[in-house]
């Protein structure tokens, strides 16, 4: 068992460290598997706006996608909020915007009895901004997803009301689909080392939770983070090879030391 929200007044236990990633859970199976930690939903954002068709390639070291879905709030709390009630699971509802935009999405989720916590992206020059406006409307657990290669702002995030921090390192990339070229984020096991190092960098700075994402592909990457300085790991890119990727690596892992329930 572990806590990614210990001084929270509603906590954030988990009964393991794997955690499926935002927009992942449509591949996934038995998402009631009692090797999972919680699940983050798609990504929510205020306005629904138009999104293309994504491209996608396989390169060598994974996919690179054009793009990753989001969807609007509305939208999302209409379709989803009556199954996330019959999960067994905690279920993090993930937050994209402004910081307006988040304190207004926040508002609407303290009357959401399925949620467990909430995951926000922000901007490094607006995570202050954005995490202080999430906590002044809701007390819920939040986790902050840091800008890829920016661990320099975990303090000032954990500041301004962050429980615990999403350690990313997804680098912008270039592919080639179908003759043309087209840019995006690049998902797989070739990741590893660079969210190894922005971990290690992320916990000399705070001693809050940390998740690492990107590029924990196998229950070897997955322990190389808990080593590093995570309390979990999210799972993303692997459940499309392998939808029960997540259940893999939280059977692994089970009876290791600190995530033992």
């Amino acid at each position: 068992m572990i806590d990614l929200a210990p001084h929270n007044p509603y906590g954030l236990a988990l009964q393991s460290p794997v955690i499926v990633a935002p927009g992942c859970a449509a591949p996934l199976r038995d998402p009631d598997s009692a090797q999972l930690g919680a699940i983050v939903t798609r990504t929510a954002v205020l306005h629904g706006r138009y999104t293309p068709q994504s491209r996608f390639a396989s390169v060598p070291a994974g996919v690179v996608f054009e793009r990753l879905p989001v969807t609007r709030l509305r939208t999302l709390l209409q379709t989803e909020a009556k199954r996330w009630a019959r999960l067994s699971l905690p279920v993090l509802l993930c937050l994209q915007g402004t910081a307006d935009e988040l304190a207004e999405m926040a508002v609407q989720l303290e009357a959401l009895d399925a949620l467990a916590g909430v995951v926000i992206e922000v901007q490094a020059e607006q995570a202050q901004l954005g995490v202080t406006a999430v906590r002044d409307q809701t007390a819920l657990p939040l986790l902050v997803m840091l800008p890829a290669e920016t661990p320099e702002i975990a303090a000032e995030c954990v500041g301004a009301g962050a429980d615990a921090l999403i350690v990313q390192a997804y680098p912008h990339v270039a592919a080639v689909a179908n003759g043309e070229v087209f840019e995006g984020q690049l998902l797989g096991p070739t990741l590893a080392p660079r969210t190894l190092h922005a971990l290690r960098r992320a916990a000399e700075l705070v001693e809050v939770p940390l998740l690492a994402f990107g590029g924990v592909a196998d229950e070897q990457i997955a322990r190389q983070c808990l080593l590093t300085g995570a309390t979990g790991v999210l799972v993303d890119g692997a459940l499309y090879g392998d939808p029960y990727a997540p259940q893999r690596i939280g059977l692994a892992l089970r009876g290791a030391s600190g995530t033992g329930s």
